[in-house]
């Protein structure tokens, strides 16, 4: 009876099928457990060294150095946070306040056009304008009647949400004091233990991803607030540094992006009759998104030794397979997957000569 023998392509690709399977559990089933704890151990290794430093100058212990740097850290966010959300805050109730006027200058614009379109092409003007608010009223209705209370009926799923990032945090926050105890002993074990050679190879291929990754969003928020501050400011806009600065914060948020301030503000610019403002507007959300879709690939993938399209790919299939978490989730299965098969196709040559 003749032996089943499998090609090397084959088996490559068995590996890598296997590979994907196991590396998906992981994300969909096993990272939502392990995330804190593999968080608080990267954070630990970011905070080590100061906390050595700090030790041996005044000789505090480490896990009380790393608990005031991290309670600084917190507190320094919550300020910027509730510095950011006073600025929205502040903005929706001074548009809230404004709403009669624009409606009127919305009424004024509505009308100015329809004339001109009955002038050009001979249509009906006033029927026009009836039935677009009327459309204006259904929206509003549906608005008020299905949307708000839609929003408002998912407040609870909203504070359960927060009530699990609030606890995520608080687990990293206590896992890291308790890794900054014996972070030192805990790294000499994994570059001693030969068991885990490939974590630890593979590991810090997702560690340069991991840095790649912050260091391309914060030069992607740096240049688009700047380029939003500076032309908003160009034009004349009241606080254009500020509403610049939010933008480019904005679009960090998957989904909601540089069009939530924006979009508003091109079309109150519209409705005020400041046109080239608003023609500005739209331009500069063609302009941030641009930037983003052109210099997160190569910022990314070219460092990674990822093509910028796998990265483009890896980011829509994660939000398809993980939801909004595939954002984050996507790229680092792609770079986990690609890296752990490189280090089983190496280890299989160096042991196939053995053989």
């Amino acid at each position: 009876m003749s032996k089943f023998h499998l090609t090397e392509g084959t088996k490559k690709y068995l590996i890598v099928a296997a590979t994907c399977f196991f590396v998906y559990c992981f994300m969909k089933f096993i990272s939502p457990i392990v995330s804190p704890f593999i968080l608080a151990f990267l954070l630990a290794g970011v905070l080590n060294p100061a906390a050595q430093y700090i030790h041996k100058k005044i000789k505090i212990r480490k896990p009380v150095v790393a608990g005031i740097i991290l309670f600084a850290g917190c507190v320094l966010i919550a300020v910027f946070l509730w510095l950011l959300l006073s600025a929205l805050v502040t903005g929706g109730s001074r548009m809230a306040v404004q709403m009669p006027d624009y409606q009127k200058e919305l009424g004024h614009f509505l009308g100015n056009c329809c004339d001109m379109v009955e002038q050009r092409f001979g249509v009906d003007g006033v029927r026009i304008e009836n039935f677009i608010m009327e459309q204006v009223n259904v929206f509003i209705e549906n608005l008020e009647v299905k949307v708000l209370p839609a929003v408002m009926g998912k407040s609870v799923g909203y504070v359960k949400n927060i009530v699990g990032f609030v606890s995520f945090v608080v687990v990293m926050i206590i896992a890291v004091l308790l890794i900054m105890k014996d972070y030192d002993a805990l790294l000499l074990k994994l570059k001693e233990e030969e068991d885990f050679k490939g974590v630890r190879e593979v590991g810090k291929k997702v560690l340069l991803y991991v840095k790649t990754f912050i260091k391309a969003q914060i030069i992607i928020l740096c240049i688009i607030s700047t380029v939003c501050a500076v032309t908003l400011a160009v034009m004349g806009m009241k606080g254009g540094i500020m509403y610049g600065i939010i933008t480019g914060i904005m679009d960090m948020l998957p989904f909601i992006g540089t069009g939530i301030m924006l979009i508003p503000l091109a079309l109150l610019r519209l409705i005020n009759g400041s046109y080239y403002q608003a023609l500005v507007c739209f331009g500069l959300y063609a302009v941030c998104a641009l930037i983003r879709e052109f210099l997160e690939p190569k910022l990314i993938g070219e460092r990674v030794g990822v093509w910028p399209v796998g990265i483009l790919f890896a980011v829509f299939a994660g939000i398809h397979l993980f939801g909004v978490g595939g954002i984050i989730k996507g790229p680092l299965a792609l770079v986990i997957i690609c890296e752990t098969c490189k280090y089983l196709w190496k280890e299989k040559e160096q042991a196939a000569p053995e053989g």
